[in-house]
């Protein structure tokens, strides 16, 4: 259910902020250990219209950047980038790439976990598998 999944939680009676929401799903990454132990808070401003707040993951090889911005009367935001964390031989530039953006909802953010995922995974190596099993195996 596509209503469920968007479905803001309550905590204390009332609806959580968008930022609150993010805390949760920060907290939940790095389970069992802390946030700030993990993730890098870089920037947080606002003023009456917005809140934004900038925060960074690190891992061996890249450099995720997720961006998130409150706006009072709704069309809040939620965006990440990546850059390598070094150049490549021969080059003077870091690469990196947008993923992900969109609304701050709970698909964003899914969306935005899964492309992290996804760049850390790195391929198997080939093999060859048996046709069949041999018999003093099985």
């Amino acid at each position: 259910m596509k209503d469920e999944e968007n479905k803001v939680v309550e905590l204390e009676g009332r609806e959580l902020s968008e930022m609150e929401l993010l805390d949760q799903w920060l907290e939940k990454l790095v389970f069992p250990g802390k946030t700030k132990d993990f993730i890098e808070e870089l920037k947080g401003s606002g003023d009456s219209t917005q809140l934004e707040r900038r925060i960074c993951l690190y891992t061996n090889e890249y450099e995720y950047y997720i961006r998130a911005v409150q706006r009072s009367g709704g069309k809040s935001y939620l965006g990440c980038n990546v850059i390598a964390r070094k150049s490549r031989a021969g080059e003077d530039w870091q690469r990196g790439n947008d993923l992900p953006d969109g609304p701050f909802t709970q698909e964003t953010w899914n969306k935005i976990v899964y492309a992290i995922v996804n760049y850390e995974l790195v391929k198997l190596t080939p093999y060859m598998r048996p046709h069949e099993i041999p018999k003093d195996v099985a």
